[in-house]
């Protein structure tokens, strides 16, 4: 008998050692659909300020050739706002020789942001609101 009574002891223990893995197995799982989305979202967000950077230098190039015409400036804007929803470009005179050309566009936040994280500009030396994001390239005339 002192078999039997083993053998009913062993198996509660194992089901609690089952219980235990699966637990630490959905923890993990949950650990890596976040890791996944939060790599995903970095990507959309650095595929965005690249196409940022391209639209700021082809309209610093735009400003500096002078030889785009009149509606040049125009059609920047426009193609902006097509590559970039919600993002607006302008060139702004930043010294006696120097310009700045700034993408700006809404951000887009993923989680929780502190009140400081929400009070710092994200884009210092423009007129960007807080809730936005931007690229400013410097260039000479």
């Amino acid at each position: 008998m002192s078999r039997r009574r083993r053998r009913g002891r062993l198996r509660g223990s194992t089901l609690l050692e089952v219980a235990l893995a699966v637990a630490l197995l959905a923890v993990s799982g949950i650990g890596l659909v976040a890791t996944q989305l939060s790599l995903a979202r970095q990507g959309q967000s650095a595929a965005m300020r690249g196409q940022a950077a391209f639209v700021a230098d082809a309209f610093a190039e735009m400003t500096v050739e002078a030889t785009g015409g009149v509606g040049a400036a125009d059609q920047w804007k426009a193609r902006t706002a097509v590559l970039i929803p919600g993002s607006t470009v302008s060139n702004d005179g930043a010294g006696a020789y120097t310009s700045s050309s700034t993408v700006n566009w809404p951000a887009r936040p993923y989680g929780p942001v502190s009140a400081d994280a929400r009070a710092s500009v994200r884009c210092p030396g423009t007129s960007a609101s807080p809730d936005s994001e931007c690229v400013s390239l410097v260039f000479a005339r």
